[in-house]
């Protein structure tokens, strides 16, 4: 009798297993899951919207929905992989592009000049994110979620209606078209590239990796743990200015709300991605995916007509999924 109890419980128990097997491949192989998820998604929209998916100009937009997220999503990843994430890229973004449109048109700065000191303006952002957390021990949490106000407060003061109607010397930044894609996604691919490469190939870029799984244990390898992480957030202060100023280049306009909500959407992107919230893990590739992923959903959101405010419900719910397998793939490593 008790043999057939300890078989039957065996049995039972297999399927368990298999399930539980499952999910930490999903878990541990994420760039392969969301091609899969994409390639499935974009066959489904191609198959139920023949007339409006696989068109040129969609395709297009979707890509260019995907460059800003792209551009910040790097950043993210890079520091979340050492295990903090920065809450203040949508308030940077804003003000970088603020700036960057007062100088080209009201001071009459060079147009390339204004480019690049808005981005100039995200670098000191990320500077004083990194001093604060560095220098003076805040969490980082608590640091870029004060930053996010200050900034946020700052770039109205400077321009409560933003400025408007860029002159066009400024405008080839974000609108010259190439192979028919705008300039932006051009940019973000070139960032992911030379992200994948940093992070896979410089020794530097790799105490990322180290400072994450372990700080206490990088400090005392010989890594300078507070200078690594004063570099990563300078890198994702640059590149909220990288993805301010074109912003304002594409749409001609420097806008005083821009860059609302990014940051949610860039920490999910990198999560979906591979990134863990404990740090340690995560590779570009598989945050671009995971980008490319949220803008055809938005896509199919926009083609079936759903309501704007399910939009940021989606994103909500994408973000709780990838923490799910993140703890999944935690709890089997």
């Amino acid at each position: 009798m008790s043999s057939e109890v300890t078989t039957t419980t065996k049995e039972s128990a297999a399927p368990r297993a298999g399930i539980g097997e499952q999910l930490k491949r999903i878990a541990q192989n994420r760039p392969l899951l969301l091609i899969v998820l994409n390639l499935v998604l974009m066959g489904l929209l191609t198959i139920f919207y023949p007339q409006s998916f696989p068109q040129p100009a969609n395709l297009a937009a979707v890509l260019l929905d995907a460059a800003q997220s792209g551009i910040l999503t790097v950043g993210m990843m890079i520091l979340m992989v050492s295990g903090v994430f920065d809450l203040s890229v949508g308030s940077v973004l804003a003000l970088s592009g603020i700036v960057a449109g007062l100088l080209v048109k009201d001071a009459g700065v060079p147009a390339l000049l204004a480019f690049l000191i808005g981005i100039g303006v995200g670098m000191l952002c990320g500077l004083v994110n990194g001093l604060i957390i560095t220098r003076l021990r805040i969490n980082a949490l608590i640091t870029t979620l004060a930053m996010m106000g200050i900034l946020r407060g700052v770039t109205q003061l400077i321009s409560p209606s933003g400025v408007a109607n860029l002159p066009d010397e400024f405008k080839p930044f974000g609108q010259t078209v190439v192979l028919g894609l705008q300039s932006p996604f051009w940019i973000m691919l070139a960032v992911v590239i030379v992200g994948w490469f940093a992070m896979t190939r410089l020794r530097f870029f790799r105490q990322f990796y180290y400072i994450g799984s372990n700080s206490k244990a990088a400090n005392l390898s010989g890594i300078k743990v507070s200078r690594v992480t004063l570099i990563g957030f300078v890198l994702m202060g640059s590149l909220s200015g990288l993805a301010g100023t074109l912003l304002a280049s594409r749409l001609s306009n420097a806008v005083v709300l821009a860059g609302v909500g990014v940051e949610l959407r860039a920490i999910t992107a990198a999560v979906l991605g591979g990134a863990s919230l404990s740090g340690g893990v995560g590779t570009i590739p598989g945050a671009f995916l995971a980008v490319l992923f949220m803008s055809l959903i938005q896509n199919a959101l926009i083609i079936t007509r759903v309501p704007v405010f399910w939009q940021s419900i989606v994103v909500g719910l994408v973000l709780l999924v990838a923490i799910g397998l993140d703890q999944v793939g935690r709890k089997n490593r």
